[in-house]
């Protein structure tokens, strides 16, 4: 496996195994789980700039808030929002069924929580 970071955020991940484009394909926008200690150095620095201050957007509530931090608990990561309009933050699991995408030209992170989820 080889591990290139991308000027733009993330990485490109190469896999020894695959040996067609048809493999390769398959593997278009998958996330990949990796021992840190498996991974280049420079792979697991936070690219400039990070997903601070990028703007959260629920499908069903809107604007939740702001990006303030991805937490790395031992079970999962957990995007921790600044609610706008009201004080502290809410935690929100970064996980498939939650997020949709990223978008960086405008900042921001389209999510689709489950009800109940934003009032804890």
């Amino acid at each position: 496996m080889e591990v290139r970071p991308e000027a733009r955020g993330g990485a490109t991940v190469f896999f020894d195994t695959v040996v067609d484009a048809n493999q390769a394909d398959a593997l278009v926008g998958c996330y990949v789980l990796a021992r840190r200690d498996d991974l280049p150095d420079d792979v697991l620095e936070l690219q400039e700039g990070g997903i601070e201050g990028f703007t959260v957007v629920d499908a069903e509530a809107g604007t939740i808030g702001t990006a303030v931090a991805i937490n790395e608990m031992p079970g999962q990561h957990l995007l921790e929002v600044a609610r706008a309009g009201q004080e502290g933050t809410v935690l929100i699991p970064v996980v498939d069924e939650f997020l949709e995408g990223v978008d960086e030209q405008t900042r921001c992170i389209y999510v689709n929580v489950p009800q109940g989820l934003l009032d804890l």
